[in-house]
């Protein structure tokens, strides 16, 4: 039996606390109320990653699972006036992952914003959510947009989709520079996109095995650069293996 102070009993009292706070914020969002913000980031923030929580005594509070109607609540604001409210709505929805399948046709027609930071969040709702055929026209317009990672996002969700729009020639093209300013996680967007193309990859290994070279110097020896060498050296030997069998 639980008693004042229990662990579990804190524990499951924040649980209910937050389930509760989300459930406001979906109400909030389904209303007509100015200013949802801080309602979309809550619901961002509830289908993220578990939170760690101090008065719990170490323990994490799971995720709280996307519904079809918070879902729907979130996707509402995709098509605000307001880009940062544009932005959040689909930070909530990236966070959703496979959930949000069902608003991924509001989320597409937002790759055609003239805001940078509007296309860049939808490109990554559909590359996390796998979308359906219906969103192909509105990525494959993405392969040729001013933001390479919105191009590799777009690459990335049209792998995923199963499209058979070529798309090796689209990362080979916009493969990032290693030079002073580049941040290793820029280079990881091009990985990820790089690794959901499979076996049509293989095209891409002159570029990889370049790019292995110019990580590998002095320049590169923080942990982030260790990662992407890593991951860089995985790819390469996947794909030489596929190569040898066919």
């Amino acid at each position: 039996m639980a008693h004042r102070g229990d662990p579990e009993d804190a524990f499951r009292t924040r649980l209910a606390q937050d389930r509760a706070r989300i459930e406001a914020a979906i109400e909030r969002l389904s209303g007509e109320k100015p200013k949802p913000e801080r309602f979309l980031i809550a619901l961002a923030e509830a289908w993220g990653r578990p939170v760690h929580h101090r008065n719990c005594f170490g323990r994490w509070l799971p995720p709280v699972a996307p519904t079809e109607r918070g879902v729907k609540s979130a996707a509402r604001w995709v098509a605000a006036s307001n880009p940062n409210v544009q932005r959040a709505a689909l930070s909530a929805l990236e966070k959703a992952g496979a959930a949000a399948q069902p608003v991924l046709g509001v989320v597409a027609d937002a790759l055609t914003s003239k805001e940078p930071v509007v296309r860049l969040a939808a490109a990554r709702v559909l590359a996390r959510a796998a979308p359906c055929p219906e969103q192909a026209p509105a990525l494959r317009r993405a392969l040729s947009d001013d933001l390479f990672t919105v191009r590799w996002l777009a690459v990335e969700a049209l792998a995923r989709s199963g499209d058979d729009h070529p798309l090796a020639p689209v990362l080979a093209a916009s493969r990032p520079r290693l030079d002073a300013w580049l941040a290793a996680y820029r280079l990881d967007g091009w990985l990820r996109a790089v690794a959901a193309l499979g076996r049509d990859a293989s095209a891409l290994l002159p570029e990889l095995n370049e790019l292995l070279d110019q990580t590998s110097g002095p320049s590169r020896s923080d942990t982030s650069w260790h990662e992407s060498r890593f991951t860089i050296e995985r790819l390469v030997r996947e794909l030489r293996a596929n190569q040898r069998n066919p």
